[in-house]
């Protein structure tokens, strides 16, 4: 054969080679239980209502599927993709967690120690709690506080001003005996992150966990994900008809729930995971610190409805920043995250080397994690029930069983008899009210007709009976109403006014300025 013909055939081979190789290890073949998911799905999405649905699977340290269902945009007719990003909701928190475990390994913060170790300033209204709290209390919802999301959920506060707020919120159980899921905890533990780094929590995530799993796309803010070629819309709980609502930003509670990103970039997330901390060959984290972070910390966490005391999920524990529970024996670790028009899973298998995740921009949907049991039931070649079915009745159970809700148009038409009337004339109660935790609510009036604000909440004061009233709110599309009920003093003048703003402590007491 001649040389030079001889040379060209063998580079064309092993150019073939190279190329057959490549193309395998872009595109490793999918396992069995895969098989007819995509027609689940889809059938789920029906059954739920569902516009969009991204779904990212690795098995064996391979990314076997990241594929994009429905659409990201219903309006435009835009189908969601793998490189479509959503709004992860709490998923977040185990990024914030993963970074605090870092720098545990590095020696740059002990996440035994006092928070106060590293920000002097930090309190809260327990003494005990104040003194004692941990990282490692801030990461598992056991500081005593209820979640007070009002707080951060219709103001504009920047981070450092919640974290400062912080010590004057009520606890509802004592210092470390409760789990009570708690965003303002992680917004702590990201504040803390960022102080350590001599940064902010952003950019520590950005360069520890980002970059080198090349996350180039995924974000911090609604804002900037809008400012991208390719991301979901966020729509509401109809299912029909899907009803488009509005971007909630949540960058100053970002540590517990901000970041958006894709199943093309979260299935790096999961491998992580999988991989003992390793990524393409680079240690990110420490094996020691991936099993500390899925480690089971809080023995008993209520649970919603749907998912309670099955008969496959005897119990939920958690770590820090993952649910744990044992399915049938198997160990399956995982978090949701909800944020107004978007929910979304992140799940582990980690004895069986498998992992996905899954987002929608549907709000408040429990698609994410009825269609994970699917999937468990799927990998361990269990003969499952009908998860959609089972929790569809669980949550047609709990509405049977709900009274005395807030919200609809009819609720605050109680004032039934001449017994009833407020005590004063609208003018009276009139003014600014302060909290030094929750901040400022005010009351405008005209003769005839009253509004209140507090935050991002605006609307008529209906009354109905005595000296309470009902603040009628739009939120995500539904109209909702939230009571007040107005104090006088000695003199006779309207000084306070007390607001149910987290159910598990007294209602919130607001006294008026005095500068009125």
């Amino acid at each position: 054969m001649n040389p030079r013909i001889w040379t060209l055939s063998l580079l064309l081979l092993v150019l073939g080679i190279a190329e057959h190789t490549s193309a395998s290890a872009q595109e490793p073949r999918q396992p069995e239980w895969l098989k007819g998911v995509d027609r689940q799905v889809q059938q789920v999405m029906d059954e739920w209502g569902v516009p969009g649905l991204a779904l990212g699977v690795v098995t064996d340290s391979s990314v076997v599927l990241t594929k994009g269902y429905g659409r990201g945009h219903v309006e435009a007719d835009a189908p969601v993709t793998d490189q479509t990003l959503f709004a992860i909701g709490s998923t977040t928190k185990a990024f914030t967690a993963a970074v605090l475990g870092m720098m545990h390994d590095e020696e740059a913060l002990d996440w035994s120690a006092p928070v106060r170790t590293y920000l002097p300033r930090f309190r809260l209204k327990d003494p005990v709690a104040s003194r004692e709290i941990t990282p490692l209390d801030l990461l598992t919802h056991r500081s005593g506080l209820p979640g007070h999301d009002a707080l951060w959920g219709v103001t504009d506060l920047p981070r450092e001003e919640l974290v400062a707020r912080l010590r004057y919120l009520e606890p509802s159980e004592p210092f470390r005996t409760t789990f009570q899921y708690q965003n303002l905890m992680y917004t702590a533990a990201g504040h803390l992150a960022g102080q350590v780094a001599g940064s902010t929590w952003e950019e520590t995530v950005q360069s520890r966990l980002f970059a080198p799993l090349g996350m180039t796309r995924s974000t911090f803010s609604v804002t900037t994900m809008q400012e991208t070629d390719d991301y979901a819309r966020p729509y509401g709980d109809a299912l029909e008809n899907y009803d488009r609502i509005d971007y909630r930003n949540i960058d100053p509670v970002g540590p517990a729930g901000s970041i958006n990103s894709s199943v093309a970039e979260m299935t790096s997330w999961v491998r992580l995971f999988l991989n003992e901390g390793r990524h393409d060959g680079t240690q990110v984290i420490e094996a020691e610190t991936i099993a500390e972070l899925t480690r089971p910390r809080i023995v008993w966490m209520d649970f919603p409805v749907p998912f309670t005391k099955t008969e496959e999920v005897p119990y939920h524990l958690y770590g820090l920043g993952w649910v744990v529970e044992s399915y049938h024996g198997h160990r399956h670790v995982w978090h949701t995250g909800g944020i107004d028009g978007f929910s979304a899973i992140v799940s582990l298998l980690p004895d069986r080397d498998v992992g996905w995740v899954l987002l929608t921009n549907k709000d408040d949907t429990e698609v994410p994690l009825l269609l994970t049991y699917e999937l468990v039931d799927r990998v361990l070649g269990r003969d499952g029930p009908d998860w959609s079915r089972r929790v569809a009745d669980a949550l047609d159970r709990g509405e049977d069983d709900e009274s005395g809700e807030e919200g609809g148009e009819d609720d605050a038409t109680d004032a039934d008899s001449s017994n009833a009337q407020p005590s004063h004339p609208p003018a009276a109660y009139a003014g600014t009210y302060e909290h030094p935790g929750y901040g400022t609510l005010t009351v405008e009036a005209t003769t005839d007709s009253m509004r209140g604000r507090y935050g991002t909440l605006s609307g008529p004061l209906r009354h109905r009976q005595h000296d309470t009233f009902a603040l009628r709110y739009r939120s995500a599309g539904d109209t909702l109403s939230m009571p007040l009920h107005f104090d006088t003093s000695m003199d006779g003048t309207v000084d306070a006014v007390e607001v149910p703003m987290e159910p598990a402590v007294d209602p919130i007491v607001f006294s008026r300025s005095d500068d009125e």
